[in-house]
């Protein structure tokens, strides 16, 4: 199995695409050598946008952490 990437920072920009709007997130990483790990912007419309962070959250609570 592959070590996953170690999470340095999230960036996150907006943008309006045909009259909608798009929120995307971009991660910059590093392999647990330290090497850089190329990402790409995810988009996704605002509703997505609040399914992810619920989903998230209910994580964290499941953890213990919400």
């Amino acid at each position: 199995m592959t070590p996953a990437p170690l999470l340095q920072f999230t960036s996150v920009r907006t943008r309006t695409e045909g009259g909608k709007t798009l929120i995307g997130i971009r991660h910059t990483a590093k392999t647990s050598a330290g090497l850089p790990v190329t990402t790409t912007w995810v988009e996704m419309p605002p509703e997505d946008v609040e399914r992810l962070i619920k989903t998230l959250q209910d994580t964290l609570a499941e953890l213990g952490r919400g």
